[in-house]
């Protein structure tokens, strides 16, 4: 049993959102993490980079809600960048077939970038 040993920061980069996130992001932690994210994610117009370089571990479940925050995100003209994943983390992604639903930045910086350029 993995422990709820997630934490974020926040931080504020020109604008854009800026979350920190350490630990897993698993069974006991999902419904916490998505209690932050969710009215952040829901407010038109905001960007949020997701800088995942501590994300030790993501199952299913969270994959799919951090695929659902980058839908949410397009559809209501915001930006929502999943950065800095390990290469296992990158490899699930791929394993999954969520490639082609999650778009992930190499470093936080790309991320910013793209979040300030609206893509």
């Amino acid at each position: 049993m993995v422990q709820d040993n997630l934490t974020t920061q926040l931080e504020n980069r020109n604008g854009v959102q800026v979350v920190r996130v350490s630990g897993p992001l698993g069974f006991d932690s999902y419904y916490r993490f998505k209690e932050f994210m969710d009215p952040m994610v829901e407010t038109p117009g905001v960007r949020i980079v997701l800088d995942g370089e501590k994300l030790g571990y993501v199952n299913s479940k969270g994959f799919v809600l951090l695929a659902r925050y980058q839908r949410i995100a397009a559809q209501q003209g915001s930006f929502f960048g999943i950065a800095a994943l390990n290469s296992r983390l990158v490899k699930e992604v791929a394993l999954l077939g969520l490639d082609r639903l999650v778009k992930t930045y190499a470093t936080v910086e790309e991320a910013v970038a793209a979040a300030g350029e609206g893509r």
